[in-house]
């Protein structure tokens, strides 16, 4: 029971974390894509948790066997979640055909090398697993 809740802990640290390294990206390489340095936080977690829900509906919704089609559900989640937290929020602006290309793009890419340079050691370590036995 304790390892479950610390694995589920640490998914969502690595999610925030993952979340705010490809916003900054994003931020810093496109001049129409502003975000807020005041309600970053806020952002953060709001941009993690509906790319979150995004992700587990596509998923859902794409059969596990069409492995083309679920390759892109990081990259169609990226974009519902900025869509979405674009709206919902007023710590983010995204403006232009290409700024929501490139955005999408960055974040999706951020959040796929973010997560694959220190997603999985980050969530070990918060879940407790990476203790030499």
């Amino acid at each position: 029971m304790i390892a479950a809740m610390m694995r589920f802990i640490a998914s969502i640290v690595v999610a925030l974390v993952v979340s705010a390294v490809a916003l900054l990206v994003a931020a810093l390489l496109l001049d129409g894509f502003d975000v807020s340095t005041v309600t970053f936080p806020v952002l953060v977690v709001e941009f993690a948790a509906i790319l979150l829900i995004a992700r587990l509906a596509l998923e859902t919704v794409i059969d596990k066997n069409v492995h083309i089609l679920s390759s892109f559900v990081g990259l169609i989640g990226a974009f519902v979640a900025l869509v979405v937290t674009d709206v919902l929020s007023d710590g983010l602006s995204i403006d232009g055909v290409s700024t929501w290309i490139f955005a999408t793009l960055i974040v999706w890419g951020g959040m796929l090398l973010a997560g694959l340079l220190f997603g999985a050691a980050l969530f070990r370590r918060i879940a407790g697993e990476d203790r030499r036995r």
